[in-house]
């Protein structure tokens, strides 16, 4: 129920940036692709009932214009869509991709990488695949990067998938890190208050693991996402990161009026959210 509310979360997002498009178009590229398909031929059992599998590895993503960030925020960009800590460019690592044989040809000299001159991969064939697919949404001078990856590999009991959010300061041309908006300290104190005291998170109750219940503590998540008024911002927790895997990617809603209330805000979140009332819940 949870993975359908934070999959409701994302397709809102989405309506938003349909209304927001030509303002998008100002930050970011048009949509890069590139798609790359493989047979894997080799003497050993690669697969549970066959030695040949299909290998299709593939990207659609938007990318900032040159300039608009700054060479340490798109380097940090890079590492967050591709996962790649040595490429320094978007075309290095996008190439990188594309030639991912998943471990096939690791240590193993008789493995064969075909690559298919076809549009698919042949139906009769067993496949391993990776996508990596981003957008990006523009309100105001907030930017918002949603960058969604998918990786099966034959023989494997579930595929593994995530839902990344990079957030930009368009006027700066920097990535948000919570450390930037708030004192992190007992940040993953309130992310847990917030699980256990608001209604709209009632559904991850029952999902965390319960070595942080017993904590009392959440660790302090890389994703979260501000939403176009600035007045809320949902943590979310990638897959086994806080909850077993059938309970999806945990996202966590937090209105910044409330946070304020719990932790520290710095004076830059202080310019860059809604925070008028947060201020009086604080005393100050």
């Amino acid at each position: 129920m949870k993975r359908n509310a934070f999959y409701a979360l994302l397709l809102s997002l989405l309506a938003l940036g349909c209304q927001q498009k030509e303002t998008s178009k100002d930050f970011a590229f048009d949509t890069h692709q590139g798609r790359r398909c493989f047979v894997v031929l080799g003497s050993n059992e690669l697969a549970p009932d066959n030695s040949v599998v299909g290998l299709e590895n593939s990207y659609n993503l938007a990318w900032p214009k040159t300039g608009m960030l700054t060479p340490e925020a798109e380097r940090e960009l890079i590492v967050r869509c591709f996962g790649d800590s040595l490429s320094t460019t978007f075309d290095e690592a996008a190439e990188h991709l594309l030639y991912l044989t998943w471990g096939y040809d690791e240590g193993d000299a008789e493995i064969q990488l075909l690559e298919l001159k076809t549009d698919s991969i042949a139906d009769t064939l067993q496949y391993t695949y990776g996508h990596l697919e981003s957008t990006c949404e523009v309100s105001g001078n907030l930017a918002t990067f949603v960058i969604e990856d998918e990786i099966y590999r034959v023989g494997a009991a579930h595929g593994m998938y995530s839902v990344q959010y990079v957030n930009v300061d368009v006027n700066k041309g920097t990535i948000l890190h919570l450390y930037d908006l708030m004192d992190t300290t007992r940040l993953g104190e309130a992310i847990l208050k917030a699980v256990n005291t608001l209604d709209v998170n009632e559904e991850v109750r029952g999902c965390l693991f319960e070595e942080f219940v017993a904590e009392g503590c959440l660790p302090v998540p890389q994703d979260f996402l501000i939403d176009s008024a600035r007045s809320t911002i949902t943590m979310v927790y990638q897959l086994y990161e806080v909850a077993p895997y059938v309970c999806g990617i945990q996202s966590i809603e937090v209105p910044v009026e409330w946070l304020a209330a719990q932790v520290q805000m710095t004076p830059y979140a202080k310019e860059f959210l809604v925070l008028s009332k947060a201020e009086e819940a604080r005393g100050q």
